[in-house]
């Protein structure tokens, strides 16, 4: 448990029951995955992204100030009629992506699986009339990727007591009920349903509306009662989980000691908005990539299905891009570890590999390809063994110089977004001057005071 900040009551000490070497074992798939897909799907499909004057996506019941019993209504149009979970777990693997993570509940508190404990669900209550995550996590791990259940537990706007956590209802329904009794005949016994029913690999929490340690604690205690399953940041109540959370905004320089994840949108909305075209270029998802496994984290990529279950055109483009990227350059990507400077250089990123013997591999990802070919190192002094462009395996040369190595790529840049190098070493590379990058703490799950929780 962290210390308690000056003046704060300390808080219950619990941590997960396992030593450093089975938090690592149970972390290992996620660390060398580095690439997954989002999901945000639900009945806010629907208006797809608007309600009479006012304009949103995911957010929108609330930001639209929809009416309980009028959102509801919308939940017959909410189809699924084009749904194929074959062709999105085949989407995620052609991407290159290793997880896939949907919205079992989000806010709206909407559920996409049969739930005994409230009946606005895909199967009781919308168009769709059947659970659309079986399906799903099936196709997924056929392809042998890992699935994760997203669930809003502490915000829910229709489910009776659940808009107590955030206390700012603008419709009589969502004053009724009490928060804690929503909790405990609803949102847990949910959570236990999506691991009995869909055996999660990742459990992605959202939003900490009201969650006091003594709240959180028993979703806490069901989720470290699975020896495998891994929990984001966002629970609340101190919790730190296994990895932190950062949404739509890459850290300007590497973590100390969490294991990070970054998850953001192809365009601007995380729901299906049909008026949101702003959509990023492949070129920039790629690079994001690149910049977030140098600074030791995982991509989290969402796409916004309509509300028959079609995931927009430009996002299968987009991820179809990415794909053909790691094809080639896949290696620089997975199973490796941040990059020798914990911020950025001029002209890329690097990430690192060591084999069983120590000899290290540093991946140069070139974003910007120098006009004379060279590219410095700055403060490594331990020559390379041998170097190669991972495109086309064209020998890479390089040499130290008292401001560190210098690079000489062969000819011209391989790829217009991302070119990559790959540099061997005897032993592991020591940058002179720079602190090394962070290792992980052993605090993985604990219970922490809030004030040091992100």
């Amino acid at each position: 448990m962290a210390p308690a900040a000056a003046g704060l009551p300390a808080l219950p000490a619990v941590v997960r029951d396992e030593i450093a070497e089975q938090r690592d074992s149970r972390l290992k798939w996620y660390r060398e995955a580095r690439f997954g897909m989002f999901i945000h799907w639900g009945v806010y499909a629907v208006p797809a992204g608007t309600w009479k004057d006012r304009h949103g996506a995911e957010w929108i019941m609330n930001q639209a100030k929809i009416p309980v019993a009028d959102y509801r209504a919308l939940a017959k149009d909410f189809t699924a009629v084009k749904y194929d979970p074959t062709a999105w777990a085949q989407l995620a693997a052609d991407a290159g992506m290793k997880y896939v993570v949907i919205t079992t509940k989000h806010h709206d508190g909407f559920a996409l699986f049969d739930s005994a404990f409230s009946d606005w669900n895909a199967v009781k209550a919308s168009g769709a009339k059947r659970d659309l995550i079986s399906p799903l996590a099936a196709a997924v791990r056929a392809r042998g990727l890992k699935f994760g259940t997203y669930y809003s537990q502490s915000q829910d706007w229709t489910n009776l007591g659940g808009g107590k956590g955030r206390d700012q209802p603008w419709d009589e329904e969502q004053k009724k009920g009490n928060f804690d009794t929503y909790l405990k005949t609803i949102a847990l016994p949910q959570v236990r349903e999506l691991m009995d029913k869909f055996h999660p690999d990742i459990l992605w929490w959202d939003t900490e509306y009201s969650m006091t340690p003594e709240r959180a604690r028993p979703f806490f205690d069901l989720v470290t009662s699975h020896p495998h399953l891994i929990q984001n940041s966002r629970l609340g109540g101190g919790v730190l989980g296994d990895f932190r959370t950062s949404e739509q905004r890459i850290p300007a320089s590497a973590m100390l000691g969490r294991a990070l994840e970054v998850n953001m949108t192809i365009n601007k909305s995380w729901g299906y908005r049909a008026d949101d075209v702003d959509w990023k270029s492949a070129q920039q998802l790629i690079r994001n990539l690149s910049d977030i496994a140098s600074k030791d984290g995982n991509y989290l990529l969402n796409v916004g299905p309509t509300a028959e279950g079609v995931i927009p055109q430009p996002e299968v483009d987009r991820l179809c891009a990415i794909g053909r990227w790691l094809k080639v350059n896949g290696e620089a990507i997975y199973a490796t570890r941040g990059g020798l400077y914990l911020k950025p250089l001029d002209w890329g990123r690097t990430t690192q590999k060591a084999d069983a013997n120590a000899r290290t591999t540093i991946y140069l990802h070139v974003w910007e390809w120098p006009a004379d070919g060279k590219i410095l190192l700055p403060d490594v002094k331990q020559p390379a063994v041998r170097g190669r462009m991972l495109a086309d395996g064209a020998a890479v040369n390089s040499a130290v110089t008292p401001a560190g190595l210098v690079v000489t790529l062969p000819g011209v840049a391989r790829d217009p977004d991302v070119s990559v190098a790959a540099i061997e070493f005897a032993a592991p590379v020591e940058v002179f001057g720079a602190p090394p990058m962070p290792k992980d703490l052993g605090a993985s799950g604990t219970l922490a005071n809030p004030s040091k929780s992100p």
